[in-house]
């Protein structure tokens, strides 16, 4: 799948992503991520912001309804759409544009306070480049926050074994440990959103090392990394996600820009 095919693709899903976040089907955003970025980047307030890889601008709207002067890009144009139409229905200031990540160029030096890439950079290709990208339209001190999925506990051939031999671990009781292997090398890999998505998506797997090299060669400190978590209060209502605590989804960085 060459990357002219897996904008494609993300614009055939594009309807029934933003179907999905929007009605809160995705527990991992509402339950895990959501919060865990939003006690990570505090106020931001008067903040311009770059969402980089907002979709269809869900996460967008919720730092603009925080005060935020957002901004938000996405290779996806059906994205784009989307996240127009919403901002034409309920107009909170947000700019939306299609746009390569590794190619920020309508935006000048030093524009933005904070950018964030919620689990978008996995979608990029040339991230190396993308992330000197963002480093460049930051502030000086500026902060560029960004998430993943879990390239430790989340290759891309990691399964759950079973208790029992030959059942599908669907409940936490239900799973062994986690079967984690080819760490390495870095690879491009397909599979489907969810499990009727009419299209495949496109990630790519790295790791760490090759996310830290990229924040280092920007001029990124990497001042924090969170392995986010449901709170206790949800683990108790929802054994399932406990999951999280077993082996991490996601890893959030914080990175602020070299003075």
């Amino acid at each position: 799948m060459t990357a002219d095919e897996a904008t494609r693709n993300w614009d055939t899903i594009a309807e029934g992503w933003a179907e999905r976040v929007r009605t809160n089907t995705d527990q991992n955003r509402t339950m895990v991520l959501d919060p865990a970025h939003l006690r990570l980047i505090g106020d931001v307030a008067g903040m311009a912001v770059l969402d980089a890889g907002c979709g269809e601008g869900r996460f967008a709207r919720m730092l603009a309804e925080r005060g935020a002067k957002v901004k938000g890009i996405d290779l996806s144009q059906t994205m784009i759409d989307l996240a127009r139409s919403e901002e034409a229905a309920r107009p909170l200031g947000i700019e939306f544009a299609q746009t390569d990540m590794a190619d920020l160029s309508a935006f000048a030096d030093e524009t933005f306070d904070l950018a964030i890439a919620y689990v978008s950079l996995i979608d990029v290709e040339r991230y190396e480049l993308a992330v000197k990208e963002v480093a460049r339209a930051l502030k000086e001190r500026g902060r560029f926050v960004f998430s993943l999925v879990h390239p430790c506990f989340m290759t891309p051939d990691a399964t759950w074994e079973p208790t029992r031999p030959g059942t599908i671990p669907l409940m936490d009781e239900d799973k062994l440990y986690r079967k984690v292997d080819h760490y390495r090398p870095a690879r491009p890999y397909r599979f489907r959103m969810w499990p009727t998505a009419p299209a495949e998506t496109l990630n790519y797997h790295r790791p760490l090392t090759d996310y830290a090299g990229a924040c280092r060669d920007a001029g990124l400190f990497i001042r924090d990394i969170i392995e986010p978590m449901p709170d206790a209060e949800i683990l108790a209502q929802r054994p399932w996600l406990n999951d999280y605590v077993r082996a991490p989804y996601f890893i959030i960085f914080d990175c602020v820009k070299a003075p």
